[in-house]
């Protein structure tokens, strides 16, 4: 990804935020904390800019009005990031506690917080 791209300070934030909450996990000496957290913030993150490069890539309006645009990769996708998910979802669900499934889930919305909190900011500057 470009710093031109508009996922870029998501990203960024994202791993940022994700950083100082492992480094407090690691400080407070909450080992049991730490897998499920990273997981959840990464597979959030590979999700967004899974999504973020498939949609840019192929569901451009020039592309999509074209008779022969190349769908493939598309669907390609989705088969191989559905049932991914998935497998990690039961995974974790499997082999976790209930506390480590929270982690897991704070670390899997961390990536959701920042972007409302961007659109909130946005719409501040606005007003």
């Amino acid at each position: 990804m470009t710093s031109q791209s508009p996922d870029y300070p998501v990203t960024m934030t994202t791993a940022l935020l994700g950083f100082i909450a492992v480094t407090c996990v690691i400080g407070y000496r909450i080992d049991w904390a730490l897998y499920p957290f990273v997981s959840g913030v990464l597979l959030s993150l590979g999700l967004w800019v899974g999504n973020s490069t498939v949609i840019r890539k192929y569901l451009r309006p020039e592309k999509i009005s074209r008779k022969k645009s190349k769908k493939q990769p598309f669907y390609v996708f989705a088969l191989i990031k559905y049932p991914l998910v998935a497998v990690c979802i039961w995974g974790l669900v499997r082999l976790c506690d209930t506390r480590q499934v929270m982690v897991f889930v704070a670390g899997y919305l961390l990536l959701h917080v920042v972007i409302v909190m961007r659109l909130i900011g946005k719409i501040a500057t606005k007003i």
